[in-house]
């Protein structure tokens, strides 16, 4: 059985991410747009991991492919194959390494098998505290290390770039309900580069509303969000002097996400490009 639905539609189940599959994406370039430009269809193993994904210029010109491995329901392989139409040849490919499921380290490879890149990932607990890229090149760079509070939320981001040295760090302020209601991005020299403040309504989880504030303190962009009732945010706008502009707006049937609407700068309801959703219901 495979469900497509557009935001006007309704079906009579109420289906659920459980029970059922990803397997198509229609990318279409406006909401008036009878066909999309181009589409991916996705295919599961048994154990239902994705093991290929085919991206096609429509309606049948298959461009790129990936193709997945796993050992012991770990992702193990990830080949790209790209480059001619109809005479695709292995691009890239990455290999994962785990370390009590946790995955540790990221390789990058050539078709040739010339590695470009290890990224590794480090833990303490459950924890991820430090992750880094490395080849012969350039050392360590574009580095990120974590801490985090007793209730086991980040409440620090350090970056680092190039040659170990700090670029910038970004602190996290939580409440006593556990919802993160302030974002401070700090420069290197530890003066503010801009500050994100998150409003709640009672006791809920969801954010409402996002305030983004310069360097200066002044408020730069003022976002709201909104919800259906199983918590799926189904529209952003942005509040400004010249009224409301929707961001994007995404529709649902149950929780799976039906319809992906990305609006043209300041909104004016019209769209920049569109995504439709088709899956397949696990028998």
């Amino acid at each position: 059985m495979i469900l497509t639905l557009t935001c006007c539609e309704k079906s009579e189940i109420n289906p659920l991410s459980d029970n059922f599959r990803l397997v198509k994406i229609l990318n279409y370039g406006s909401t008036s747009d009878s066909e999309p430009n181009t589409f991916v269809d996705l295919e599961y193993n048994e154990n239902g991991n994705l093991i290929k994904e085919s991206m096609y210029d429509y309606p049948n010109t298959l461009f790129v492919y990936k193709v997945y491995d796993y050992e012991n329901n770990l992702l193990k392989v990830k080949r790209i194959y790209d480059g001619q139409v109809g005479n695709l040849q292995l691009g890239t490919y990455r290999e994962y390494e785990y370390e009590n499921s946790k995955l540790i380290k990221e390789e990058l490879f050539l078709s040739s098998g010339t590695s470009t890149y290890t990224k590794h990932y480090e833990f303490s607990g459950d924890n991820l505290v430090n992750t880094y890229k490395f080849n012969d090149k350039l050392g360590i760079h574009h580095q990120y290390k974590y801490k985090y509070n007793k209730d086991n939320l980040v409440i620090l981001e350090e970056t680092y770039m190039y040659n170990q040295q700090l670029e910038g760090f970004t602190k996290y302020h939580y409440d006593d309900k556990l919802r993160l209601t302030k974002t401070e991005i700090y420069h290197s020299d530890e003066t503010i580069r801009q500050t994100q403040e998150q409003k709640y309504v009672g006791n809920s989880e969801l954010a409402t509303e996002m305030l983004i504030y310069d360097s200066q303190g002044e408020l730069s962009q003022q976002l709201e969000f909104l919800y259906d009732d199983f918590g799926n945010q189904t529209e952003c706008r942005i509040v400004d002097t010249q009224g409301t502009h929707v961001v994007f707006k995404k529709t649902y049937n149950g929780e799976l996400l039906i319809e992906h609407i990305e609006y043209a700068p300041k909104g004016f309801y019209i769209s920049g490009f569109v995504k439709r959703y088709e899956y397949s219901e696990i028998k």
